[in-house]
């Protein structure tokens, strides 16, 4: 196969075979190289940042909600006939306002949000904000073995509280501690591990003995509490008041005998008021506050969900604000043909709200946080705004240089002319020349884009820890979460690879004009006077 001269006389002036580097054209591509990395890594960021703010909406308030237009009470069979539907996989009502909360000469607002359960599957991953928010006590000679707080437990006088809550009140939900040495502390050496620690829980110390066979025993000396239980499927439970404990004798042996040491804590109390107990109050009726226990600390991931929030059950925010029978709204959950595309998702809350626009409203995430992805929008637009110009700048150098190689050649433009070569491939040596050096850094940009996705959690890490330091990484984290950034790889998404190609094209794009001015010179030197030229 033959190589066009043009191309290959283009590819010899870059590359001269007398040396192993050419200076220029290493600058060259190593500047188009960093434009394409940096414009592909910003825009793919943005873009991940997009996808992960999504999620955490998706999961702080579902597909869409249902909100009534007017105070109504049927909203249970709405509820009946959105589950009948096959493409609606979990309906959650809901009921919210604020609430003060006391505890002792402390005391905090939230915005508090009763949620239905009885209908099986929540809308909301609770039990994911229960462990985000889960905070370990630290002890010596001893473990906290606490185990996530789980949605189930939320009873009509358990609640969950936010973590700036919890710290505004001084609360925490109760807590359990393996005693003993340092070495013995783990699950694997007593052949349990706590199940479940209900907020009932007393502050005691819990002595749990193996009997053999299937018994054991828990007692406790300061509740003078004794009791002897046989494992339920692998389950040990000696009653309310009592934590639960897993057997894990299927994977270890346990000797007879065997025993280990528990320290509870119980779990903090709040008083709950309402703006109804203020009007009771104004009647000379005494109405006395709610008192309910702490359940878990919860943390939603999405940061414009509220700060000082509180969830509880469904029938308490009825029972505290006289709301019975009422509801507030609906979180709805959506099968993935549904809710995987914006377009399909906008049309079916459409469809929903076709026959019950009088009473209801369905409005879809992105239409209800419109104005939050209109601004991330603009902020992608804004930052390859401002990184075109880089591409620009190493255009105008690859210009320069071109040009400069030109004036250098102009006896050796002169001969090829002469020689019969025509102008216009002449001409074309240099427009090929800005062409190599766009083709092999988008390359090379390409290639450094895909290790900066590939490391970019090393990459932030030692980036925040110089800034930040170690203490100001989590603050960091807490609203650029690096870590659980989804930046797919071109071969993963079109939309990354529709990144990719872009910019290696616009790159390479660039690079060919910046040839053209160099090139055009070239082609309209008289060969005669190039022949003279000293």
């Amino acid at each position: 196969m033959k190589i066009p001269w043009p191309l290959f006389l283009a590819w010899k002036q870059l590359f001269p075979t007398q040396r192993k580097v050419s200076f220029f054209s290493l600058l060259a591509i190593i500047g188009v190289a960093l434009g394409v990395n940096v414009m592909i890594v910003v825009v793919a960021f943005m873009k991940g940042f997009q996808h992960k703010f999504r999620e955490d909406i998706i999961d702080a308030q579902g597909h869409a909600r249902a909100i009534p237009l007017s105070r109504t009470r049927e909203w249970p069979q709405l509820q009946q006939d959105l589950l009948s539907k096959p493409e609606v996989l979990a309906v959650s009502p809901y009921l919210q306002g604020p609430l003060l909360v006391q505890k002792g000469d402390y005391h905090s607002v939230p915005l508090s949000i009763g949620i239905d359960l009885s209908s099986g599957t929540s809308v909301l991953p609770l039990n994911e904000f229960l462990k985000n928010g889960q905070m370990r006590m630290e002890a010596h000679d001893a473990i906290d073995v606490t185990p996530f707080p789980q949605s189930k437990s939320l009873e009509d006088d358990v609640v969950f509280v936010s973590q700036y809550v919890a710290n505004r009140l001084g609360v925490r939900p109760g807590a359990i501690l393996r005693m003993g040495k340092s070495k013995d502390l783990k699950d694997e050496s007593v052949g349990v591990r706590v199940l479940e620690l209900g907020s009932e829980v007393p502050s005691a110390e819990w002595k749990l003995q193996y009997l053999g066979g299937e018994e054991w025993q828990l007692k406790s000396t300061g509740l003078e509490f004794e009791a002897k239980m046989r494992a339920d499927n692998g389950r040990l439970y000696a009653g309310p008041g009592t934590p639960a404990f897993e057997v894990l004798k299927d994977r270890i042996k346990i000797e007879v005998g065997a025993e280990s040491t528990y320290q509870t804590f119980r779990s903090s109390t709040i008083e709950v008021f309402s703006p109804v107990m203020i009007k009771r109050a104004q009647a000379n009726e005494m109405v006395p506050p709610k008192e309910v226990r702490i359940g878990g600390i919860f943390e939603v991931p999405w940061q414009g969900f509220h700060a000082e929030a509180m969830i509880g059950s469904y029938r308490l925010l009825e029972d505290v604000r006289d709301a019975t029978g009422l509801c507030d709204g609906m979180f709805l959950k959506f099968s993935p043909r549904i809710s995987n595309h914006e377009e399909t998702l906008h049309g079916f809350c459409e469809e929903l709200q076709l026959p019950r626009s009088v009473n209801w409203a369905f409005v879809p995430w992105f239409v209800e946080n419109a104005w939050f992805f209109d601004l991330l929008k603009f902020e992608e637009y804004l930052m390859i705004l401002i990184m075109v110009p880089i591409g620009l700048v190493a255009a105008f150098a690859i210009a320069i240089a071109l040009m400069t190689t030109v004036l250098r050649k102009i006896r050796e433009i002169g001969l090829l002319v002469a020689m019969g070569g025509a102008r216009g491939s002449v001409g074309s040596i240099f427009c090929l020349q800005g062409f190599l050096i766009g083709l092999l850094g988008a390359i090379a940009g390409c290639g450094l884009a895909l290790l900066f996705i590939r490391y970019r959690d090393s990459i932030m890490s030692f980036i925040v820890v110089r800034i930040a330091g170690d203490e100001g990484k989590s603050g960091v984290a807490q609203f650029y979460d690096f870590y659980s950034l989804s930046v797919p790889y071109p071969w993963e998404s079109p939309e990354s690879a529709s990144t990719f190609l872009t910019f290696a094209l616009f790159a390479i794009l660039v690079s060919t004009l910046a040839g053209l001015v160099p090139a055009w010179r070239a082609s309209r030197m008289n060969p005669a006077d190039a022949l003279r030229n000293e």
